[in-house]
């Protein structure tokens, strides 16, 4: 009877986290990050695929690329916060970072430096950044009062826990690079790194499961 048993619960094991997720996309991470997950993304979030929702939009006279990205990593978010917390991470989170410092740090509000390179092309400036530490959320936008090579960004990375001991990773990120050759001819690669920073947190935290 055992055997029938575990055939009987196993079922559960996968529908429940399933069905967790599925409440996940359809409150507060849909509201604020887009429409609930179709069936075909909550497969490939759960497989550890990365899923990424690329957008472009004209906003006045600014041109935004960016979208939302989700990765499931295999930590609890407790883990999972000190790790995008500390700035020093970030040029290993963030593709394309090779510089990242805190400038100003009030606690719960700072102000960072970064600078992205890729091969003869660079691009740095000053983000303000809001943390919110009771709902595990960084958000950040330029600081215009600072120099700055691009014209404008803002976003935001939170952590929502998934079963016990597992973090969805969210990362929404909208920006205007600007125009002539970082956006003619690098802005096929831009639009790749951008939304690729959940992938870089799983990097991070997972051992031999790639790196940014």
């Amino acid at each position: 009877m055992e055997p029938v048993i575990a055939r009987c619960r196993s079922p559960w094991r996968l529908v429940l986290p399933l069905l967790s997720l599925i409440a996940l996309a359809s409150s507060a991470l849909a509201q604020e990050r887009g429409a609930p997950f179709t069936p075909e993304e909550r497969s490939r979030l759960l497989a550890g695929e990365l899923v990424r929702r690329p957008d472009a939009r004209r906003e006045g006279n600014g041109r935004y690329i960016g979208g939302t990205s989700w990765q499931r990593v295999r930590a609890p978010r407790e883990e999972v916060w000190p790790v995008i917390e500390d700035v020093r991470n970030y040029p290993r989170l963030i593709p394309g970072v090779d510089t990242a410092r805190v400038v100003e740090d009030r606690g719960d509000e700072r102000v960072i430096f970064l600078r992205h390179s890729y091969s003869f092309v660079h691009a740095s400036y000053y983000a303000r950044v809001r943390i919110q530490r009771d709902d595990h959320t960084i958000r950040f936008d330029l600081d215009r009062s600072r120099p700055h090579d691009i014209r404008d960004g803002r976003g935001f990375i939170t952590l929502d826990r998934y079963g016990d001991d597992e973090t969805i990773v969210t990362w929404g990120v909208m920006a205007d690079v600007g125009s002539g050759i970082l956006t003619g001819v690098f802005a096929p690669v831009i639009h790749d790194w951008i939304l690729r920073v959940p992938w870089c947190v799983r990097g991070r935290i997972e051992p031999g499961q790639g790196t940014c």
